[in-house]
């Protein structure tokens, strides 16, 4: 039985928290597309997952408190949220986000995701 695009939203952000690259890896489809605000850049897959797992590497725990989500057009999700984590250093950081999923056949097919570039810079530095 397939996963809703809702429940594979959910996975994507359990796969995060629980800091598993490949959890993620086999939601994305070989196709994917990641687009950031702040770069307007397009990652693929195999970019996006180091990102990831270097995002993974310099907290000490990671969080999403959803604020909301919403499925729109059949297939795409909606989300706005906080990452909250907490760094190697101990240091707890915020980051207020709102982000789009494309679904198509099970598989995310596209991300675009909307972040305070300040914020980011403000997590790498305590990283």
């Amino acid at each position: 039985m397939s996963s809703t695009p809702l429940e594979i939203a959910g996975q994507l952000f359990a796969a995060i928290e629980a800091k598993s690259v490949d959890a993620v890896a086999a939601l994305y489809d070989e196709r994917i597309e990641v687009w950031h605000n702040f770069t307007n850049v397009v990652q693929s897959k195999a970019d996006n997952l180091r990102v990831l797992a270097g995002l993974i590497r310099s907290a000490q725990t990671i969080r999403y408190d959803i604020i909301e989500r919403h499925q729109v057009g059949g297939s795409r999700i909606v989300q706005r949220h906080n990452l909250e984590c907490v760094t190697l250093r101990g240091v707890n950081v915020t980051l207020p986000a709102c982000i789009f999923l494309t679904i198509e056949h099970g598989l995310i097919r596209r991300i675009d995701e909307y972040l305070d570039s300040a914020q980011t810079q403000s997590l790498r530095a305590q990283a």
